[in-house]
């Protein structure tokens, strides 16, 4: 017998001498055990995505407000941009550790029943780089993904606490589940007293409900709608672009950079996810060229679908609010329309036109949008998720086929 086999026979022997210590205690107190420790695994995990989702921000701060405060030169962005892309590369290239789409992260949650981002030092890096470094790209994809890995892990870790190696029963799961979530919002809470941060979420005035506003709403609908096929018009170029440059995945993103940081140096609200730079603009829209307002959501459109495919990772929603803003805020400096309607129809029908998801279209705009504005989003809605997409037909069979 070897020394494996010996120790593979003591362990058998101390199983079986006598019940597990979870199987000696009564039922009840298991269960509030279970419960208190999904409780504190939740707030674990809700408090670290926090700090990474704020650390993000603030290394964002450090880089354009610090530095380039500090260095005060004219370049700046195109320097910034440019390192940017190369350290994306360079990380990328020697862990292959960037976060990937969210319609990926959810449908490997579907086919497996979990997620893993792999290691969670390069992953976390790959997550902050192409914010810090001014990326058209927002954080929500990299937070599904760690979200997705954190529930996995709180959910493994609960089965091995019970001792039970397969799934929990449906009575069991859901207020286990429960707790864990709402551990998640008391580790953000927690996060946000002790030391602020997160991510700032712009917020809109409501549209009027008027007569004026139902003749502007279909024509603001269609011009959502038409962003949101140019921005399929822009991926397919940069999907393209991709693969002509698959051999060279350092030089990808330092070519994206270069021309984000380039670009940057006309239009500087290209850069960043948008949540602030939307808050900004809504301040500061009227005093800026119309011209300028319609350049910057339509640059920062064709630059969110490069940063996405050539190794800017992130999220395109946020980056895509920011679009249908400008444009709505462009539209409503030329024709005199409500700005607020403007900005409401316009960015509900291109992130319609993106999702195809009415529902999660709503919830998406709510977090920007009053609720008072509900009938203007339900026309860009409608325009957005419902008339014909190119393409829109070829994306449904490739998600359900995965």
């Amino acid at each position: 017998m070897d020394h494996e086999d010996a120790i593979d026979d003591e362990r058998e022997a101390t199983h079986d001498s006598g019940p597990r210590t979870d199987a000696a205690l009564p039922a009840p107190v298991r269960a509030v055990g279970l419960g208190a420790l999904s409780l504190a695994l939740g707030a674990g995990v809700g408090f670290a995505i926090w700090a990474l989702l704020s650390a993000a921000y603030w290394l964002t701060d450090l880089v354009w407000t610090s530095v380039g405060g500090a260095v005060d030169l004219p370049l700046f962005p195109l320097i910034a941009c440019t390192l940017g892309g190369l350290a994306i590369g360079l990380w990328n290239a020697r862990f292959d550790s960037a976060p990937k789409p969210l319609d990926e992260v959810m449908a490997e949650v579907r086919r497996t029943g979990g997620y893993s981002t792999g290691r969670i030092v390069p992953s976390s890096v790959s997550f902050l780089l192409p914010i810090a470094f001014g990326g058209s790209v927002g954080p929500e994809a990299g937070l599904t993904g760690l979200v997705a890995a954190g529930c996995t892990w709180v959910g493994s870790t609960l089965r091995r606490a019970s001792g039970m190696p397969g799934s929990f029963s449906r009575a069991q799961k859901i207020p286990l589940y429960a707790l864990g979530v709402a551990g998640g919002i008391a580790g953000v809470a927690l996060f946000t007293a002790l030391l602020g941060g997160g991510i700032p979420i712009p917020r809109f005035d409501a549209a009027p409900l008027d007569l004026s506003s139902l003749a502007w709403c279909v024509p603001l609908a269609a011009a959502g709608y038409a962003l949101a096929v140019l921005y399929r018009g822009f991926v397919h170029i940069a999907r393209r672009l991709s693969r002509a440059l698959a051999a060279h995945p350092v030089l990808k993103p330092l070519l994206c950079g270069i021309a984000l940081g380039g670009v940057a140096l006309l239009l500087p609200y290209v850069l960043f996810p948008g949540t602030q730079q939307a808050a900004d603009l809504a301040l500061a829209w009227a005093g800026t060229p119309p011209a300028v307002l319609f350049a910057t959501g339509l640059v920062k459109l064709a630059f969110i679908a490069l940063c996405l495919n050539l190794g800017w990772s992130g999220g395109p929603f946020f980056p895509l609010i920011f679009c249908g803003v400008s444009v709505g805020f462009g539209i409503a400096a030329v024709f005199g329309a409500d700005a607020a309607l403007c900005v409401t129809v316009v960015t509900t029908a291109l992130i319609a036109g993106f999702t195809r998801k009415p529902a999660m279209t709503l919830l998406i705009m709510l977090l920007c949008f009053p609720l008072e504005s509900l009938p203007w989003m339900a026309v860009g809605i409608a325009a957005g998720a419902l008339l014909p997409m190119p393409g829109a037909e070829k994306r449904v069979r490739r998600e359900q086929s995965l």
